[in-house]
């Protein structure tokens, strides 16, 4: 493999000069740089930015430590969070720590979990990466990276209690109520719930937001039509003929369901169909997420954008100004999500 020395020798320049090419000084002559460069290309010269990097003490390299690639939201956040960092000239290497396909009971496996995320994190640290940002694979309440203090930190899709890490995430509660209020504009009298487990935060705070809203338009509350699904759209079929089968149908007025993502949503219009009734005149149907099924759905679905693009870019600019050495003025960052109206609703 050639060096930087040999190189300079071949060009018969210093490697001072090699080096200002490669990064792009403006102190050297066109024709030298084109000279440089032509045989930089011939020879196949590679610089060793890691040498470089422990002499500066820098390596312009951010760790990401992924709870699972595979979580809907994951692949959006880490395209927001490369655009960022290019921009600003760093580059990106990632821990996967698959999740979802190695821990089939989190609760019990938690132990082997974390000692996962040690390995991760102890791999970037010998990258020497200028800052780690970790990306939950859904929110929650995360105890464990109080100990990763040698670079700059940020949670991304979640909430800790540690002074010194940042966090992201989406401002669920607010979403959800704008739903209820939107309903309540376009004069809905029923509205069903379909929920997920309160020991979700997502769920948890969502359903904070639809109380809120009824509270405040002063809508009776019928807790009969408040039913828990689990995310999936089988789910939300079976919590869909629940609401149906104490009855839903027949209350008077306009009706519209709530799920609390879109594949819930997709479940109750499989109900809906079956038992022949039209989503958007028989009932209407409202999800969260506004993933691709959305649009897939007939009639499309009315839905919350969850910003993830955004969410990836906040968290990757909050670790760009710890690096940099610039106040943070909140240690929290609320992305709000938007209502995508469409014809579920009407």
């Amino acid at each position: 493999m050639i060096t930087l020395k040999k190189l300079a020798e071949k060009c018969g320049v210093s490697i001072a000069t090699v080096s200002n090419i490669l990064n792009d000084k403006s102190n050297v002559s066109e024709s030298t740089k084109t000279r440089v460069l032509k045989m930089v290309e011939e020879l196949g010269y590679k610089p060793n930015y890691l040498a470089r990097n422990l002499r500066i003490q820098k390596t312009n390299t951010i760790g990401l430590i992924i709870e699972d690639i595979t979580a809907f939201s994951t692949s959006h956040i880490v395209e927001g969070i490369m655009g960022f960092l290019e921009r600003h000239g760093f580059k990106v290497i990632f821990e996967n720590l698959r999740m979802y396909s190695k821990y089939k009971d989190f609760e019990k496996e938690k132990a082997k979990f974390i000692k996962g995320v040690n390995a991760a994190y102890s791999q970037l640290m010998a990258f020497r990466v200028d800052g780690i940002i970790y990306i939950a694979a859904h929110s929650r309440h995360i105890d464990f990276l109080s100990a990763f203090n040698e670079v700059p930190l940020v949670l991304c899709y979640s909430e800790c209690d540690t002074p010194d890490i940042c966090e992201v995430v989406i401002d669920d509660k607010k979403a959800a109520a704008e739903m209820i209020d939107f309903f309540v504009e376009k004069g809905f009298s029923n509205i069903g719930i379909i929920k997920a487990s309160e020991e979700n935060v997502h769920a948890k705070k969502r359903l904070e937001g639809c109380l809120e809203s009824f509270k405040t338009h002063k809508l009776k509350v019928n807790p009969d039509f408040i039913v828990q699904g689990d995310w999936t759209r089988e789910s939300g079929y079976e919590a869909c003929k629940k609401i149906f089968s104490i009855g839903f149908g027949k209350t008077e007025g306009k009706k519209t369901i709530f799920c609390f993502n879109d594949l819930m949503a997709a479940g109750v219009y499989d109900y809906l169909l079956e038992e022949k009734m039209e989503v958007g005149s028989d009932v209407c149907v409202a999800g969260f997420d506004n993933r691709e099924i959305s649009q897939f759905l007939r009639p499309n679905l009315t839905t919350l954008e969850i910003p993830l693009m955004d969410i990836g870019k906040k968290s990757a600019e909050l670790l760009y100004n710890k690096i940099s050495g610039i106040e943070q003025s909140s240690k929290k960052v609320d992305i709000p999500c938007r209502l995508i109206k469409r014809k579920s609703v009407r």
